[in-house]
């Protein structure tokens, strides 16, 4: 952390601290992959460059992002780039992502500090024929559900961020994606990351 403070300075960490506050509702973290090996899938119609129309916040919109089977490249507004690990994974003939940060940049992309912890996220993925649609568990909804008991995960509060970081195994989070995968208050179309396939080559 005073790494980090002492790179981007301490506005710039009180202005990520804000932004995280405003759509944190979007992320769950986990510190267990949300798949297992067997459940891993190709999908190339997927991979390739798209721009990002729609998203909480206005980072990368400009430029087009990268997606490839085991990466994202996310573009940053001084002309560097964020990378993210990335699975795609199929549960109950849905398509899931599940990613984690890779190695940090010099001008750390926001995306990339999603994932600082480094934590797995996972999104439900929606492909058309040139848009695609990645929608992040919504984390509002499942800090709800583990309080009121209707789901249950092992978790532990972190009452700074107001928000749980989950320790469920990947056979758990299987299990709670077999249930819960098509439902749209878990993944609500509202929180939708929308891109547009990229001409650019």
């Amino acid at each position: 952390m005073q790494k980090l403070l002492e790179r981007k300075g301490f506005l710039s960490f009180l202005l990520f601290i804000s932004l995280v506050a405003m759509i944190s509702g979007c992320v769950v973290q986990s510190i267990s992959p949300f798949f297992t090996q067997d459940l891993v899938v190709e999908v190339p119609n997927l991979y390739g460059r798209w721009m990002l129309k729609k998203s909480p916040f206005e980072e990368g919109t400009d430029k087009p992002w990268m997606f490839s089977k085991d990466s994202i490249i996310i573009p940053c507004d001084k002309g560097d780039v964020a990378s993210l690990s990335a699975r795609y994974f199929k549960v109950k003939d849905v398509v899931f992502l599940d990613t984690i940060a890779a190695e940090p940049q010099e001008n750390i992309s926001l995306w990339w500090m999603f994932h600082i912890s480094p934590m797995h996220t996972v999104s439900k993925v929606i492909p058309g024929e040139d848009t695609l649609r990645v929608i992040p568990l919504n984390a509002s909804w499942l800090n709800d559900a583990v309080k009121n008991k209707s789901v249950t995960l092992p978790s532990v509060w972190r009452e700074e961020m107001k928000e749980h970081v989950f320790m469920a195994s990947s056979a758990e989070w299987i299990a709670f994606l077999e249930k819960y995968g098509s439902d749209p208050e878990a993944f609500p179309d509202d929180n939708a990351f929308v891109f547009q396939r990229s001409e650019q080559k």
